[in-house]
């Protein structure tokens, strides 16, 4: 890759180069502002609902006139995108989309709450970061957007002692997405150059194996070359040294030195069999005790009638981070840290099959914060958020480590407890219902009662489905028999029973 080639924006200064790099992601591109339009559209419809709690106040009919206008605008131009044939297509279509809903959503602020505060400072992000435009079409757009929305904000109402804030705040956000916006260009105009100059390299060392020295300084992934066996190091581009260090480079101790004993051997006996590994995932050890996940592509060749081994190293510590986070995100519910309805099942998958093979109890139960909807009508949004994290504190306290506690949608939750009978599940849930009642919720006037529905695993079944079918009805029956109690479906009055038992 040329040095110095890049514009102050972070694109390509070679026009040539740059048109190849955008008619490359024209079709990424266009499926993304195709899927953004759409989120546009189905956000905004959302929003219709909180609009309509402004009826009757001023600004209700201009705000719903604005908001319609996001709405209609942004489903038209999710159906032209379909149709975008040319970068420049994909730039007007962009900017067709921003030069109406930029009022819009000017009008939209200007009641003064603080949401529309909130509004005001994120939605230059979204013309800043959400279309994958031109580095010109990108800043016009966001700067109109911080100028016209920052406008509506501030001068619908005298100016006050926080405006110069705001106005300060509004200016930092822009210098910082526009610095972000011009790395961002430059590192994904590197890695689309850094993969054509590998591909580039690769063909040339097929076709001519004299230009070795010419590929391997033009490759800007990490490279080396090393006999059949991994034992001695041939060659090491500048990539190489930079990622292993020039010490590991010089004394090389073999694959094995490098990879471990154990993913050595694996890639050896890949190569045997198949002659080359395409994506072969492991730990490179580098000097200090470092370590860095990378996928290795290494093909066995002849260069100069001696067999040899070329691998190619790309770095996936930072994308192996990222799967981890994305793999919480995925099984986590990210208001209240707990598991979400998709881990709950898969964990029930899990121990249904050892409960049966073990002849183990499990039990569930399902649990419904009562009038939930009065704290959220009473203290808003922030207060129904503050109930719910409040609860999930309370069970996470008062589980056990094996158990499992999720969100399963609003405020209906499950337990999932192994190694649990009927009366335990029971005594459990009752503890819980307890000490949720006791809870305070401070600085929130708010006192929280729960209904609990309980059911154990009956013999025979393989699914958790039919246990969480009971504990709902028995759930529904709690709620039905006047709230703040737990019910178990198998043995209704088991909380008399063991009232009686302890007395």
């Amino acid at each position: 890759m040329e040095r110095d080639c890049f514009s102050l924006g972070g694109e390509f200064s070679s026009r040539e180069r740059e048109r190849d790099y955008r008619a490359d992601y024209l079709a990424e591109g266009a499926r993304h502002v195709r899927r953004a339009f759409l989120c546009a559209f189905a956000i905004n419809v959302i929003f219709y609902i909180n609009d309509w709690s402004m009826e009757g106040r001023p600004g209700f009919l201009s705000g719903l006139a604005a908001r319609t206008v996001i709405v209609v605008l942004s489903l038209l131009c999710a159906l032209r995108a379909r149709h975008i044939a040319q970068p420049r297509d994909l730039d007007r279509l962009c900017l067709l989309w921003s030069v109406p809903v930029i009022p819009a959503c000017a009008v939209l602020v200007m009641p003064h709450t603080e949401s529309a505060l909130f509004i005001t400072f994120v939605l230059p992000n979204i013309f800043y970061l959400l279309f994958p435009t031109s580095f010109a079409t990108t800043l016009a757009t966001g700067i109109a957007c911080s100028v016209v929305v920052g406008a509506g904000y501030i001068l619908p109402a005298p100016l006050t002692e926080t405006s110069f804030g705001l106005l300060l705040g509004m200016t930092t956000i822009n210098v910082v997405l526009i610095l972000v916006v011009i790395r961002g260009n430059r590192l994904r105009r590197s890695e689309w150059a850094a993969a054509r100059a590998e591909r580039q390299a690769n063909r040339a060392l097929t076709a001519h194996q004299g230009m070795l020295d010419a590929i391997l300084r033009a490759v800007p992934t990490p490279l080396l070359i090393t006999t059949r066996d991994g034992a001695v190091l041939i060659r090491a581009n500048d990539a190489a040294r930079g990622i292993l260090g020039e010490e590991a480079v010089k004394s090389w101790t073999g694959l094995a030195g490098m990879l471990g004993w154990r993913d050595a051997t694996r890639l050896s006996v890949t190569l045997e069999l198949d002659g080359q590994a395409a994506e072969f995932e492991t730990r490179l050890r580098v000097p200090g005790g470092a370590s860095r996940d990378v996928l290795l592509k290494a093909t066995v060749t002849d260069v100069g009638g001696t067999e040899t081994l070329v691998i190619v190293i790309v770095d996936i510590s930072t994308r192996k981070e990222m799967e981890t986070r994305l793999e919480h995100q995925a099984n986590t519910d990210p208001l209240t840290g707990l598991a979400n309805r998709t881990s709950f099942f898969a964990a029930a998958e899990r121990e249904v099959r050892r409960a049966e093979r073990y002849a183990r109890p499990l039990a569930v139960v399902m649990v419904d914060i009562d009038f939930f909807k009065q704290i959220n009508d009473a203290h808003g949004h922030e207060g129904g958020d503050q109930a719910l994290k409040a609860f999930a504190r309370l069970c996470r306290s008062l589980l056990r480590d094996q158990d499992v506690v999720a969100r399963l949608g609003g405020e209906e939750f499950g337990l999932l407890l192994p190694e649990s009978d009927p009366a335990s599940a029971f005594a459990l849930a009752e503890r819980l219902r307890e000490a949720v009642a006791a809870l305070s919720l401070a600085p929130l006037p708010v006192r929280m009662t729960i209904s609990a529905g309980v059911a154990a695993l009956h013999p025979g079944e393989d699914a958790v489905d039919p246990a969480l079918s009971r504990a709902d009805r028995a759930l529904y029956a709690a709620k039905g028999g006047g709230r703040n109690r737990v019910l178990h479906s198998d043995v209704p009055d088991l909380g008399a029973t063991l009232a009686g038992l302890d007395g």
